[in-house]
């Protein structure tokens, strides 16, 4: 029987923590449209405060690794973090100073961000499942040829 590595069971737990991460958010979304503003602010703050410790530990973790996979990761998920910055900065307009039509394109620009943002959190997991299994496989390879 395999004995499963230490990164193999730390993974697991990652993408365990994943899941119930995403639950959460497909909670707070639903509440969402039952609060106040100054309530979505403060939790729009929380998430966003949330998202730039997650940057930081991943900006962290990346220096480690000298893996070249690893490092195009990397480089993705910078990318994708200033993409997601751009996008913050035009939803983050001064709401209040503008007309209705032009909160209306805020809006559905907000909205198709949210979806955007969706869609790549399932090409993430997809990719962080491919990766699980491929390094199971490749741990299960490596122990098999360790032991001949």
């Amino acid at each position: 029987m395999p004995v499963v590595s230490e990164s193999l069971a730390q993974l697991s737990e990652s993408m365990a923590q994943l899941s119930k991460k995403a639950k959460q958010a497909e909670d707070r979304a639903a509440e969402a449209r039952s609060q106040t503003h100054e309530q979505l602010e403060a939790g729009i703050a929380e998430t966003r405060a949330d998202v730039e410790r997650r940057r930081q530990d991943l900006k962290a973790r990346a220096t480690q690794v000298r893996d070249d996979v690893a490092s195009t990761w990397a480089d993705l998920r910078t990318h994708v973090h200033e993409q997601f910055q751009q996008m913050h900065a035009m939803i983050g307009e001064r709401r209040d100073e503008v007309e209705a039509h032009v909160a209306k394109r805020r809006a559905e620009r907000a909205e198709a961000y949210a979806i955007d943002a969706v869609d790549f959190a399932y090409d993430a997991i997809a990719e962080a499942e491919a990766a699980a299994l491929e390094a199971t496989d490749l741990r299960a390879l490596a122990e098999a040829k360790a032991a001949h």
